[in-house]
């Protein structure tokens, strides 16, 4: 008896183990990217992001990043993968250790696990979703179950594969940068590689163009955009998922990422343009006096004129954007206020000091 009492506390000893590296590999940076990189994968990207922080190098797609930006990328994907191999290689060890201690069946094992379980579940309870002890319980209910399993089978089951740990939480993201990865051309490409004209030739106003290499591998294409009124360049993917927004020179137009065709122009004075860190809404400045929102749904609104030129201290809360505008009257800078719903400004003539999202 005395005996079974030891290995059945040998395999709740194993679970919480494997409890701890699974909760270990939670702490891993958060990226993006979805690729699981190697050991000389992960050499290089921490090299690249060295000479991008001395300026060495620059960032190929700047639409996308900063240098800044785009190293602590490389570095946060390096180190997060280096966790991911390490929770693999040590889960596999308990699952090894596991399997052998479970193949001995001991009696007292049913209910060693439901102590497990239950106790997990009381601390889950009192400390409250998102704690350390619900992740905790998630992460037990599961390897009980393995180990359940293991302990009815009467053959030798091969080594469980750890719980997936997601790279890449959201795989969207990747594949917006892929899409909307952009490059300035100095000299138009090569006759042979075809070009599409936005607007289409015949439809412009004569106001010069510029030739923008968009995406990357198969998604790559080259447009030929008439410019506006202002030096901005910039693309982006619209919160949709389905269209670009490109601004050449100040022009805006939306493009449908898939055929490539012009489906709206926004405007020929943009000055800037910015979104929030879910890729929910996407805000585009006209000359520094009217905003003009995306969502996930497509267009949402165009507000008024608001003040007579310059909006600093943009920033968003919970259902408004809140900044400062040039009133015309007072002569100086008073907050305002847009409805996220629908666009409505109103000012506020004792809002200042927002947090800053883009001055």
């Amino acid at each position: 008896m005395k005996d079974d009492n030891n290995t059945s506390a040998r395999a709740v000893e194993l679970l919480n183990q494997g409890i701890e590296i699974l909760l270990r590999a939670e702490t891993a940076p958060a990226s993006p990217v979805t690729t699981v990189t190697t050991p000389k994968m992960r050499r290089e990207l921490r090299r690249n992001a060295a000479r991008l922080r001395q300026g060495t190098v620059e960032p190929r797609y700047k639409n996308l990043h900063s240098a800044e930006e785009l190293a602590d990328l490389y570095e946060r994907t390096a180190q997060r993968d280096e966790i991911y191999e390490q929770t693999v290689r040590d889960f596999n060890r308990i699952s090894r250790d596991l399997a052998r201690v479970l193949e001995e069946k001991p009696p007292g094992l049913d209910e060693a696990m439901k102590a497990l379980v239950l106790e997990a579940k009381r601390a889950a309870e009192e400390q409250g979703p998102g704690s350390e002890a619900a992740r905790r319980y998630r992460h037990v209910l599961g390897l009980a179950w393995i180990g359940y399993q293991r302990h009815v089978h009467t053959r030798r089951q091969k080594d469980s594969d750890p719980p997936r740990i997601t790279l890449g939480p959201d795989p969207s993201v990747e594949a917006r940068w892929e899409e909307s990865a952009a490059e300035i051309l100095t000299s138009p490409p090569s006759p042979e590689e075809p070009v599409i004209a936005i607007p289409p030739q015949g439809e412009d106003l004569g106001r010069g163009r510029m030739f923008q290499r968009i995406g990357t591998g198969k998604a790559s294409w080259v447009g030929s955009f008439e410019l506006g009124h202002t030096n901005v360049n910039m693309v982006s993917m619209l919160p949709d998922g389905k269209h670009l927004f490109v601004c050449a020179g100040g022009a805006g137009y939306v493009i449908d990422s898939k055929s490539r065709t012009l489906v709206e122009r926004i405007g020929t004075e943009v000055v800037d343009a910015f979104q929030d860190d879910p890729l929910t809404l996407y805000v585009i400045c006209h000359n520094g006096m009217s905003l003009e929102a995306f969502g996930e749904t497509g267009h949402l609104w165009k507000t008024e004129t608001i003040g007579t030129g310059g909006l600093r201290r943009l920033a968003l809360t919970r259902d408004a954007l809140v900044g400062e505008a040039r009133h015309p009257i007072l002569l100086g800078w008073v907050g305002f206020s847009v409805k996220l719903a629908t666009g409505k400004v109103a000012f506020d003539f004792t809002c200042r000091g927002h947090g800053t999202l883009k001055e």
